[in-house]
């Protein structure tokens, strides 16, 4: 088990010579990063926190926000990610479960500052001006414009200073202190506070280095393009700290587009990205997606929502096309084991899985009484692993202990065959009863995708006279396509290859799905239409 900090791996791992990190086109390189962090911690040192302290992080994906989490991890204060557009009213409930002491927030994204004044923190004011030399005067006067600032907070710029008194901060931190907390919908639906230890987080970062037999450390000339976003564990886990701690520089883009997307992809010559099946689905879409740039391309890994093995199919062939030696993998995990415990690899693929289990990490699919079931049987899927969290904050609960191991039951279902190749069916909390019978929505929406005209597909509960059916919502590909023969193909389709209670009695065509804010299809928004 590693004994380290997330700070003390970082400084183990990171890239001294060469590092980097790019944010709006500007290169901070690794020893002002790092020298950040040091005045950063002393900064709130001063400021009064101790360790114990959460300081609530209510930024994008921004250097900010890593040099806050590091030097929260070197003084073993707590880093609090939220979401940076979270309403104020929610943000101020999170403040009050967590016990916040501080708040850094970027500055254009609140209109007005005092607004968060009566949320009785220590406020930290972040611009995207703290990054920039030639354009600083332009973006400073870009925020003045845009908010009203507020006197009463601490700009970000001054903490990056050391402090007037001198003072110098010590490692103050262990493996086991709570590094962050993360907020997830939890194994069962209902949104929970996630704590995560520095050591999860190093097993993570050593588990993913072990999965390949070619070593993924960098050296410099290796860039991670971190789009995922770092208040969420896929982004913070692995596009930022495995990718930092493996000597990869970070290419840190806090809002997709992906025609910009792929510009950086070939101006910084990207080796590295992870990302959800929307990110990748729209950088195909654009025209300049394709080209020799995509020869640097070594890993890319897809998680979060449903990929369809056509889709990965069409990608890996314009891969190859381009002389490209990554493949596009699944992968599989939750915030409960800090992001991924599972994924396909150059070694071990297997087409419609979502890999094997990752290193030092066992999965294993149980009935509803933890027993374990056999190969090709469907059932819950549990997983035990050094990454595991702390547990939920405030709650006793959240583990299955068989023996010394602690096991997290993920709310997903799905199958292991005799080789121990993972795949998912749905989650547990989107499975539908009816007339006694577990159906799976996903199981209908890859269905029905097979029909090139279906760009996108969603079912649902729907309820009528006290009874429950499926509804089914869909955008297109081919929008010149006739909808009521379309409908009919989907009836017939699904009629012929699933349970007559999965065939849908409502379709509905629609522009867009509304999606959460990683970008997964929001089914919970269609349900209430």
């Amino acid at each position: 088990m590693d004994a380290r900090t997330c700070y003390e791996m970082l400084l183990d791992g990171v890239d001294l010579k060469n590092g980097n990190i790019i944010f709006n086109d500007h290169k901070i390189s690794t020893k002002t990063f790092l020298k950040n962090i040091e005045d950063f911690a002393s900064n709130l040192k001063e400021l009064g926190f101790n360790k114990g302290d959460v300081l609530t992080i209510y930024l994008p994906s921004c250097p900010q926000a890593l040099v806050a989490f590091y030097a929260c991890s070197k003084l073993g204060i707590v880093a609090n990610f939220v979401h940076p557009l979270m309403p104020i009213d929610q943000l101020k409930e999170n403040l009050k479960q967590t016990n916040s002491k501080g708040l850094m927030y970027f500055d254009i994204l609140i209109k007005n500052h005092s607004t968060l004044a009566s949320l009785n923190q220590i406020l930290i004011n972040c611009s995207i001006s703290n990054y920039v030399i030639f354009r600083k005067l332009f973006f400073m006067a870009f925020s003045s414009y845009k908010c009203k600032t507020d006197k009463r907070a601490i700009k970000y710029s001054k903490m990056i200073k050391p402090p007037k008194s001198g003072l110098t901060t010590k490692l103050e931190a262990t493996a086991d202190d709570v590094v962050c907390t993360m907020h997830s919908g939890g194994t069962s639906g209902v949104p929970k506070i996630i704590e995560l230890q520095n050591r999860a987080l190093n097993e993570l970062s050593i588990s993913l280095e072990k999965m390949y037999t070619r070593k993924i450390r960098g050296g410099g000339n290796e860039y991670s393009l971190v789009a995922l976003p770092v208040f969420h564990a896929y982004g913070l886990g692995v596009a930022v700290h495995t990718c930092l701690t493996n000597q990869y520089s970070l290419v840190l883009v806090p809002n997709f587009k992906p025609k910009t997307f792929n510009k950086l992809i070939k101006k910084y010559n990207v080796t590295f990205f992870a990302g959800v099946p929307i990110m990748f689905k729209k950088m195909m879409e654009q025209k300049n997606f394709q080209g020799k740039h995509l020869a640097k391309l070594r890993d890319l890994w897809a998680g979060g929502d449903v990929l369809t093995e056509p889709f990965v199919e069409h990608f890996d062939i314009i891969l190859e096309k381009y002389n490209s030696p990554a493949r596009l993998f699944r992968g599989y995990g939750l915030t409960e084991v800090s992001s991924v415990c599972a994924a396909n690899t150059f070694e071990n693929y297997r087409p419609y899985s979502c890999g094997k289990a990752i290193p030092n990490t066992k999965i294993e699919i149980w009935d509803e009484e933890n027993n374990l079931l056999a190969p090709n049987t469907i059932g819950e899927i549990a997983v035990c692993s050094p990454s595991v969290m702390k547990g939920y904050l405030n709650e006793v609960n959240g583990f299955v202990h068989k023996g010394e191991e602690k096991w997290v039951k993920t709310g997903d279902m799905g199958y292991m065959d005799e080789d121990g190749f993972l795949y998912i069916m749905d989650r547990r909390k989107r499975s539908i009863k009816i007339n006694a019978i577990n159906v799976f929505p996903s199981e209908i929406e890859n269905l029905v995708k097979q029909i090139g005209a279906i760009d996108e597909a969603c079912a649902v509960p729907y309820h009528y006279n006290d009874k429950t059916y499926i509804k089914l919502y869909i955008t297109l590909a081919d929008k010149s396509y006739n909808q009521e023969l379309l409908k009919k193909e989907i009836i017939n389709l699904c009629k012929k290859n699933l349970i007559k209670y999965s065939v849908p009695r409502m379709i509905e065509i629609i522009e867009a799905m509304p999606r959460t804010n990683f970008g997964k299809i929001d089914f919970k928004n269609l349900e209430l239409k």
